[in-house]
């Protein structure tokens, strides 16, 4: 792979590559599970639904962004980065704010505090509570950004876009599933285009910082904007 995007990611590396591989795999494969299981009923457990607390797909996500994580701060602590750090935070706590379900109270308190009109106060809420605490981690990033190294601007640029497309599918489809009800063939498309959509970025988020970590590769200004033809092992 020798596209823009793929050199940005270190896909051209071949171990990158074959983790990329699989846990988009594990990812496509939760999806279509779930879109199996609310169309044919095949199969019959509930646990592989979207948008449950503690199904496989919301384990799953769990797992990846505890990874995501972990490497993010284990580069921080090798190449002494506060940046990466901060990137760390920002994984641990859509960690946190999944598992303990803080957004959705949050959503309740604001929402209860703040006279908002049924049915816009749980998803104006949330949107609140995430813009508060995704400003005060990205001001911390803006701020450990201007004395990172060159390599790792150009990689908190590409997490940058990756949690911009989280965002949408955490908070901008989820403001519009808030919309519609819970069932038809309108809540099963937003709930996979939602959680699956999220599953699925942080798989790249983890292939992305795993190259990082340990197979050399560098996200420089270059990268950002050349083409690489060879394949590296």
């Amino acid at each position: 792979m020798n596209t823009r995007a793929a050199v940005a990611l270190g896909l051209d590396r071949r171990p990158v590559a074959g983790l990329f591989g699989m846990l988009v795999a594990v990812a496509l494969g939760l999806n279509v599970i779930f879109l199996t299981h609310s169309f044919l009923g095949i199969p019959e457990w509930t646990g592989f639904r979207f948008a449950m607390e503690r199904s496989v797909p919301e384990v799953v996500g769990y797992v990846f962004a505890a990874w995501a994580s972990g490497l993010a701060l284990y580069l921080a602590v090798v190449h002494r980065q506060a940046v990466l750090a901060g990137w760390s935070a920002v994984f641990a706590v859509l960690l946190a704010d999944d598992y303990f379900m803080l957004h959705e109270r949050m959503a309740k308190v604001v929402s209860a505090n703040v006279t908002i009109p049924y049915p816009y106060g749980q998803p104006v809420g949330e949107i609140a509570w995430l813009a508060f605490i995704g400003g005060v981690l990205l001001t911390a990033i803006a701020v450990t950004y201007r004395y990172a190294a060159p390599e790792w601007r150009a990689a908190s640029r590409v997490l940058t876009a990756l949690l911009a497309l989280l965002v949408l599918c955490g908070v901008g489809i989820d403001a519009v599933h808030g919309f519609t009800t819970n069932r038809g063939v309108w809540h099963v498309l937003l709930s996979s285009l939602e959680d699956g959509g999220e599953v699925l970025l942080l798989a790249v988020v983890v292939t992305f910082l795993y190259g990082l970590a340990f197979c050399g590769h560098r996200s420089t200004p270059e990268t950002l904007t050349r083409r690489r033809t060879a394949v590296r092992v």
